[in-house]
């Protein structure tokens, strides 16, 4: 069979392509002083409200301190400046209080604690310096259809909708984003505190006359600070209506969740809605009529999609059925708790910010762990491992665990977390830049941080986000034991005593997130080099150097090509246009490596992992041990008889022949 040119290309933007979509988990780079963890138990932390404390949680008690007393010793210090006051709140927890507006939305401050006024400490732990960003204000709105205010008189409907805010605002206050209008503009929008960062809407006196009504409703949140603008058609059809029809259907999630369907007119309640209204998959339900409202609430869901036909015998309060039957396919359990990564190549470029994508659902944190693959150990680690795919156990014998951390994802009050969206975390603090180091960075999730509704109780997100555990990022004994076992395999620790297999995809139960396929990883390395290889039939291998922040070719770069034993079979350098030709001998290509400076770069060449040629034009004719010759006649025809003269041209570039 015919061998055609090899092709490698290295994908390596994954740091441009998806940031625009993300909601950002990056914290500012300062990096916190672990060792300070012998003193300081937790701190407050990443993004707070406005109306957030600053804590500081020591190791020991004092019993000595006075409680409750405002605290005239300066034992905190901002930049930019906050003006406030302190108190011991316990014998181990000391708040600090800001007054009214002074931490503003959208800025970052750094903060000094001074620990010596608190405890004696050695010099170098007099001042614990951590830091903080105030939450940017924000909202998401979601409206339902209207409801007749009563069902004697059709003529007055409201609607009603949920309002989470990223920061907490008075009822007063939010008012001020809605602007409505439409044919009555006595219509009057009220607002109701349901829990922190939520609220009720509810606009009513929205006028149903004998024409077809639009109401338009504004939410431009300008009032409260929040740079977001949102548009809602409200449609109310006439009086006395020509068709009785379905609005709307959607699945409601909260505690007691069920199938909610609106109808252009308020139900008759002398009617059986069983065998009427038909959700596929559940047999036993009960259900609930509030006007042109109808709820459904089964004994379980299936598994499965619900298919949700609505029958044509259905009857209005005016006994009037509807016009046709409905279908509509519903999704009736929720999310499992998952995490997806969201990017494709392993490249970090060393800009300001090593953001790296995922997507989360149901979850309100993740765990990040990194594992250092050192540069002695990286052409070792390809022998067995990719940097395309995930890691097999003996990563143990090429690396080390360097940092864990918890990642709220909870920051942002405006996300429902029961549904995926989009994070990014910026790795920056948690990578110390080893020029020609690869990192694994893993993600994982825990029982605790599971939002999955069970048995009708939906998990609460724990009120403490705003606080920070040492305990939660600091390397432990036993996390470093794991690391110098002398067997070469490693696995995740898993409790033998609550583990049951049978249990493994029950989101329910603990074994679901003990499962080494919950974990998800990717290989990246921080480096400015983008490195292409095309292969050939001579013993020769081509690569292409590039800087990936400027797209610039790299001359004068190092460039070494390994076989599979990792030994050096060809070297090189780029020339001006970021090219180098090797000629390599002892062996096939394996393992390419670029220097330019203290930057490295590395490309697996496998054939595995060559691009395919399909997409590509490889037509043409196979050069034969380095030799290609043609043969030309004179004319292109002959009579019998004639003289034939040929002439025969040979390329040798190879250089073959002596």
């Amino acid at each position: 069979m015919k061998k055609q040119p090899l092709l490698y290309i290295y994908v390596a933007f994954i740091c441009t392509i998806i940031f625009f979509s993300f909601v950002s988990c990056k914290q500012k780079t300062t990096q916190i002083d672990p060792e300070f963890a012998r003193y300081i138990a937790a701190f407050t932390y990443g993004n707070i409200s406005p109306d957030s404390y600053i804590e500081i949680e020591l190791a020991q008690e004092l019993p000595s301190v006075e409680l409750n007393t405002e605290v005239q010793e300066k034992f905190f210090s901002f930049s930019p400046f906050i003006k406030g006051k302190t108190y011991w709140i316990n014998s181990r927890t000391i708040r600090f209080v800001p007054e009214y507006g002074q931490l503003k939305p959208g800025k970052e401050y750094t903060a000094k604690f001074y620990l010596d006024k608190a405890l004696k400490v050695e010099p170098k732990f007099k001042t614990f310096n951590f830091y903080f960003r105030v939450n940017e204000q924000n909202f998401s709105f979601d409206l339902l259809p209207y409801s007749p205010m009563s069902i004697n008189d059709l003529k007055w409907n409201s609607v009603t909708g949920a309002l989470r805010l990223a920061n907490n605002e008075s009822p007063e206050k939010i008012v001020g984003i809605f602007e409505l209008k439409g044919a009555n503009r006595e219509a009057k929008v009220n607002v109701k505190t349901v829990s922190d960062g939520m609220y009720q809407i509810s606009i009513d006196s929205l006028l149903r006359t004998n024409n077809a009504e639009s109401y338009e409703l504004t939410v431009n949140g300008n009032a409260i600070g929040a740079k977001k603008r949102e548009n809602f058609s409200i449609q109310l059809p006439s009086l006395p209506e020509t068709e009785f029809q379905v609005i709307d259907v959607r699945m409601i999630s909260e505690t007691a969740s069920h199938i909610r369907i609106a109808f252009s007119s308020p139900l008759s309640h002398d009617q059986d809605i069983q065998g009427l209204v038909v959700p596929s998959g559940i047999s036993n339900f009960t259900y609930q009529i509030d006007k042109n409202v109808l709820k459904i609430f089964p004994e379980a869901y299936p598994r499965e999609e619900i298919t949700l036909q609505i029958h044509q015998g259905l009857r209005s309060f005016e006994n009037r059925a509807l016009a046709r039957d409905y279908t509509y396919q519903l999704r009736a359990e929720s999310e499992k708790p998952q995490v997806k990564m969201g990017k494709s190549g392993n490249i970090l470029p060393n800009s300001s910010q090593l953001v790296l994508p995922f997507s989360a659902v149901n979850l309100w944190a993740v765990d990040v762990k990194v594992i250092k693959i050192y540069q002695n150990n990286i052409l070792y680690f390809l022998q067995s491992n990719s940097m395309n795919s995930n890691s097999n156990g003996e990563v143990r014998r090429f690396g080390r665990l360097i940092k864990k951390k918890q990642i709220r994802l909870d920051t942002d009050k405006t996300l429902d977390l029961t549904r995926w969206n989009n994070f990014s975390i910026d790795l920056a603090p948690m990578i110390n830049e080893d020029p020609g180091a690869i990192y694994i960075v893993q993600l994982s999730m825990k029982s605790d941080y599971s939002l999955f509704n069970c048995g009708g109780i939906t998990p609460q997100i724990p009120q403490s986000s705003s606080m920070r555990n040492f305990e939660d990022e600091n390397i432990s004994e036993e996390d470093e034991a794991v690391w110098d076992e002398t067997n070469p395999y490693y696995y995740e620790p898993i409790d033998w005593a609550e583990y049951n297999w049978e249990e493994r995809d029950d989101p329910c139960k603990s074994t679901y997130y003990m499962n080494r396929d919950r974990i998800i990883e990717t290989t990246v390395m921080a480096s400015n080099m983008g490195i292409i290889a095309k292969g050939g039939d001579e013993n020769k291998i081509l690569i292409a150097v590039t800087d990936i922040l400027s797209t610039s070719p790299i001359s004068g770069a190092d460039v070494t090509v390994y076989n599979y034993q990792m030994q050096a079979i060809g070297k090189g350098k780029t020339d001006g246009q970021g090219f180098a030709e090797i000629d390599y001998k002892n062996g096939k290509p394996f393992v390419v490596t670029a220097t330019n400076g203290k930057d490295i770069g590395y490309l697996e060449v496998k054939e595995e992992l060559s691009l395919s040629l399909s997409n590509f034009d490889v037509s043409g004719k196979e050069i034969q041990k380095g030799l290609k010759g043609s043969v030309y006649g004179e004319r292109g025809v002959w009579r019998p008889g004639d003289t034939i003269y040929l002439s025969f041209i040979l390329e040798d570039r190879a250089k073959k022949l002596p």
